[in-house]
């Protein structure tokens, strides 16, 4: 009995701690995307030459916060808009989406992101033919369409790259053993 009431409050717990990184992941990701929303904001000084290679030229980088923004992606039929960080590790993808690898001129580009309420948890609902948007940092659009919707192991990384599909964006399905692979294929750049 008692282990049993330990277990729960442990699972409790948890349970809160996910809560609570969830929100501050999408408080952080909300201030990110007025930063990118309000063009009359300066970005952070960037120094005049530290050797750094953008990754993609049609989405040129903005810093702010100590944060590389590249742009947002919007998926407006499950309400998803968030900035998207120039690449990935577990820290940054706390904050917001980011660039798994590839880019959109190389029409390759991978985008993951958390399975957190305030992230990428609705797209599980989203549907082939579901309009997706990539705004760079200073305005330019690309729009796309959702082609087809896979579910891979979270281990096969190495179906994530799909040339059929300029854009790629995945999270974790519920329970974190799938991935929900969401395949687009460009409409217009």
């Amino acid at each position: 009995m008692v282990v049993g009431v330990i277990l729960v409050l442990c699972g409790l717990g948890i349970y809160v701690a996910q809560q609570q990184e969830d929100a501050a992941a999408g408080r952080t990701a909300a201030i990110l995307l007025a930063q990118l929303e309000d063009k009359t904001l300066p970005a952070e000084p960037q120094p005049e030459d530290d050797g750094h290679v953008p990754a993609d030229p049609v989405l040129p980088e903005k810093k702010y916060m100590g944060y590389t923004l590249l742009g947002s992606v919007s998926v407006p039929s499950v309400g998803v808009q968030l900035p998207i960080l120039d690449q990935w590790s577990e820290d940054m993808l706390k904050v917001a989406p980011c660039r798994y690898t590839g880019s959109i001129s190389g029409g390759n580009m991978i985008i993951m992101g958390h399975n957190y309420k305030s992230h990428f948890s609705p797209l599980r609902q989203v549907k082939v033919g579901a309009e997706v948007e990539i705004e760079n940092t200073v305005g330019k659009v690309f729009r796309f369409r959702v082609a087809k919707i896979e579910y891979l192991h979270r281990t096969d990384g190495e179906n994530l790259p799909n040339p059929a599909y300029p854009l790629t964006i995945f999270t974790c399905a519920p329970g974190g053993l799938e991935r929900v692979v969401i395949r687009c294929e460009a409409v217009s750049y």
